[in-house]
């Protein structure tokens, strides 16, 4: 081998072990689906409760955003999750029951039955009762954007 092929190949192998593995992401750079399953259960454990189990985790969908010309790129990923929680979920938010069979909701509370953990409109900004011991099924989605320190998750962290 010349000398200018073995310079070359040291100089290679510098750049390598010292650049981000990020720098050298030339083809599938999108973030992983367990990126998207940490994400969606750390939310869980801050909205809910930080005991809550992750059953099952199945991605239904996966979609790029670039937004031409505004320099965002993000990744959605849209799925169906099972939550077990053996405590139950914000407990002092239990409704009450009147004589007549209707609930009283406290205030900072929701009565709704839909849980989701999605950032948009559709998500319960009340705190939610969930009985001990119920699984909850979430059909919801969480977004990842492109940042310069890596994919940004709604929880906050970096993937």
């Amino acid at each position: 081998m010349t000398k200018f092929k073995l310079a070359a190949l040291a100089l290679f192998a510098a750049l390598f072990a010292t650049a981000p593995a990020r720098a050298l992401c030339l083809f599938n750079c999108d973030p992983p689906p367990d990126a998207a399953s940490k994400i969606f259960e750390n939310v869980v454990k801050q909205k809910f409760d930080p005991e809550a189990k992750l059953v099952k985790f199945e991605v239904t969908r996966f979609w790029r955003i670039d937004v031409e010309g505004a320099s965002n790129k993000s990744v959605e990923y849209y799925f169906i999750a099972s939550v077990a929680f053996p405590k139950g979920a914000n407990l002092d938010c239990k409704p009450t029951e009147g004589t007549d069979g209707s609930k009283t909701v406290k205030a900072g509370c929701s009565a709704s039955t839909y849980y989701s953990t999605t950032i948009q409109n559709q998500m319960v900004k009340e705190r939610q009762y969930i009985e001990p011991g119920k699984t909850i099924e979430f059909k919801d989605e969480t977004r990842l954007d492109d940042t310069s320190q890596g994919w940004k998750g709604q929880d906050g962290n970096i993937y």
